[in-house]
């Protein structure tokens, strides 16, 4: 495991800067609707970093770390994930400088507006699952204040050069700096929670959008990201966001907004019964581990971590592709099997398939799994070990074992629950077609036993 004292220790120096100055306002929208998000450590962390900044300045003495466990009372871990919740939420920008030794500096961002946060298709989502619709409606009639948009009058406001004129020929240049390395004090805006553009392939979704159907002026910057965070919330594919668009798409070739938000929530709802998305954290974003070696061990592991963190943790805190990302989605959503389960199937996959996470055989193990009713983590790692064993039989038997030459093979360490006092053995990507008919042929012996 990646220890925690190679990412922050108490005796780590940080020093605190406010992107703009903060108000009491700030403050109510920090404690109504960014805590039920990101849990009072965070939301704690926030105001300290913000108080210790002084009143009439924008930047802090340097500190150490041990200054905010004592503050807090609490350890350095916990203030490492409340430190990352805010990062992740657009609340707090974190730098680093290196040398003899580090120091962080650390800069807090102004919350969103109310009316930014409750226009947030990802934000406003996963505030209405958290508090439910009495609380909801609730806060935003806290935040609403009723405004006539005065749509039924003409604007006859006069302009600057209407009224004011210069006699200097040029205006001079107002200096954003008063002094060297000094600031004029101002107020910034949060910009939001950010679109991750690298993870959502445009072209693919192009490739099925003719320009006939979505004109690509349509497709603007800001729509761009709202497709964006609404694949993410929803978990929405390029291919699954094609209807939601053409449906959205108005008689000006504009994209109503609104529409697309509607259509990606009734296209998630109708797959999920009318549930909403939920907020939830890469198993709190903790540095990547080491697959845990005894069963009791792996077994806790199992039963805490989220598919997606398996995979990061078995692949080196590599990211998953989409393809596996789409996969892990499958057995979830459409297999209906538990977290814990399909952390078993990852693992036992994995090591059966030389590090590969095979589509079609995951998928036929998982089709077995569900039919045999296999529900929880202990059920799972007994099933694979009786699988295991299986296999051994059938390649000492011979399994139809093919002429080849005789090649190295990467060997993985297999986990203690995975053998159970079996002799490890070379993991031989030549024998998955045959191991995978010999499963195909046990499925229809035991069908064709039960007709009879």
């Amino acid at each position: 495991m990646t220890s925690l004292w190679k990412e922050i220790q108490p005796s780590d120096a940080y020093k605190i800067q406010l992107n703009g100055q903060l108000n009491e306002k700030d403050r109510e929208l920090l404690l109504y609707l960014y805590q039920p998000l990101l849990g009072a450590d965070a939301i704690s962390l926030y105001n300290i970093l913000w108080l210790e900044v002084d009143r009439h300045t924008l930047e802090s003495d340097v500190r150490t770390h041990k200054t905010l466990m004592d503050l807090m009372a609490v350890s350095i871990e916990r203030i490492f994930q409340a430190r990352i919740r805010l990062e992740g939420m657009g609340l707090l920008k974190t730098y680093l400088k290196t040398g003899e030794s580090k120091e962080y500096a650390y800069q807090l961002q102004p919350p969103l507006s109310a009316k930014a946060f409750f226009e947030d298709p990802m934000l406003s989502v996963f505030l209405y699952r958290q508090i439910g619709t009495g609380q909801f409606q609730r806060l935003k009639k806290k935040f609403t204040i009723p405004f006539d948009d005065l749509h039924t009058y003409e604007e006859v406001t006069r302009s600057f050069q209407d009224v004011f004129y210069s006699d200097a020929k040029v205006s001079p240049h107002i200096p954003e700096k008063t002094e060297e390395g000094k600031t004029l004090v101002f107020r910034a805006e949060n910009s939001g929670v950010a679109a991750d553009f690298q993870n959502f392939d445009f072209h693919a979704l192009y490739a099925g959008l003719s320009e006939a159907m979505v004109p690509r002026k349509a497709l603007t910057y800001d729509v761009k990201q709202l497709i964006v965070k609404l694949s993410l919330l929803y978990g929405l594919s390029e291919q699954d966001m094609k209807n939601p668009i053409l449906s959205s798409v108005t008689e000006e070739d504009k994209v109503d907004k609104e529409a697309l938000r509607k259509a990606c929530r009734d296209s998630f709802q109708l797959k999920n019964k009318s549930a909403l998305p939920a907020l939830k954290k890469y198993a709190e974003a903790k540095p990547v581990q080491e697959l845990p070696g005894s069963e009791d061990q792996t077994l806790k592991y199992l039963k805490k971590s989220s598919p997606v963190q398996v995979l990061i943790d078995a692949s080196k805190g590599v990211k998953p592709s989409t393809a596996e990302l789409q996969l892990i989605d499958y057995l979830i959503h459409e297999k209906k099997l538990p977290d814990e389960v399909v952390n078993v199937l990852i693992q036992f996959v994995l090591l059966r398939t030389n590090m590969k996470l095979t589509k079609g055989f995951t998928e036929q193990i998982a089709s077995q799994w569900v039919r045999i009713g296999i529900e929880t983590a202990e059920q799972a790692m007994a099933e694979a070990k009786k699988e295991h064993k299986n296999y051994l039989t059938w390649k000492k038997s011979g399994g139809n074992k093919p002429a080849r030459k005789e090649k190295t093979i990467r060997k993985e360490k297999l986990p203690e629950w995975f053998t159970s006092d079996e002799s490890e053995e070379s993991e031989d990507p030549a024998f998955l077609e045959e191991r995978a008919r010999y499963l195909k042929e046990r499925e229809l012996k035991k069908r064709k036993a039960g007709d009879e």
